[in-house]
């Protein structure tokens, strides 16, 4: 226990210093699930970043820790990947439509990179790392404004939003699902939403004028 406290000090120190540089990975993990890829980067400068691509979407979403939030993180990332073994993903399914990729630049060997399918058998200290990057990703998302309330809109036809990345769109198309099909007015360009990745979305929406 004395020699494991001693290396993540070494890690907190390293934390340190490389905060003073540029910012660089601590940890990653790339999803992507029918052609929907979402990216989870924890940087040393304490920023999360969560970037949303499809053929439809385009989005990018941050948030900083507080110093005391980010050392958490790093220590649990740490004391982790210490006790990942040589095998620490196992499973006889494989999905193409969806994988994951989580790249950990802390701990032993760094970086260490391992593949999987969402039916994979994960050791303890790799389940331990991807709740973490769930959290990360829950921290990022709950940093946008107005989320409850876009979730609970009720749109039609014609009504107006703006966009997170910037610009304005309208509603063209709403499915029995409750899916949106929003027009941008600037350019020449369509998303389809599904209701539960609105607010990933909209930033706001744009209120008729009386």
């Amino acid at each position: 226990m004395r020699v494991r406290a001693v290396l993540l000090a070494v890690a907190i120190l390293a934390s340190f210093e490389a905060t003073a540089q540029a910012p660089t990975p601590v940890a990653e993990r790339v999803s992507t699930h029918l052609g929907r890829t979402t990216r989870v980067s924890l940087f040393t400068n304490h920023v999360v970043v969560v970037s949303i691509r499809s053929d439809t979407e385009d989005y990018v979403h941050q948030a900083t820790l507080e110093f005391g939030e980010y050392m958490v993180y790093l220590q649990a990332l740490n004391l982790a990947a210490e006790d990942i073994d040589a095998e620490p993903v196992a499973s006889d399914i494989e999905s193409r439509d969806s994988t994951t990729v989580l790249i950990i630049h802390v701990g032993p060997d760094a970086p260490r990179v391992f593949r999987f399918s969402p039916l994979s058998s994960l050791s303890l200290p790799v389940s331990k790392i991807a709740s973490v990057m769930d959290d990360l990703q829950t921290r990022a998302l709950a940093a946008l404004p107005g989320e409850f309330e876009i979730m609970q809109w009720q749109p039609e036809i014609g009504d107006c939003v703006e966009l997170r990345q910037g610009g304005e769109a309208c509603v063209m198309a709403i499915s029995e699902d409750e899916a949106i099909v929003l027009q941008r007015e600037d350019i020449v360009m369509t998303y389809t939403v599904a209701k539960a990745n609105r607010s990933e979305v909209i930033l706001r929406i744009i209120e008729p004028s009386p």
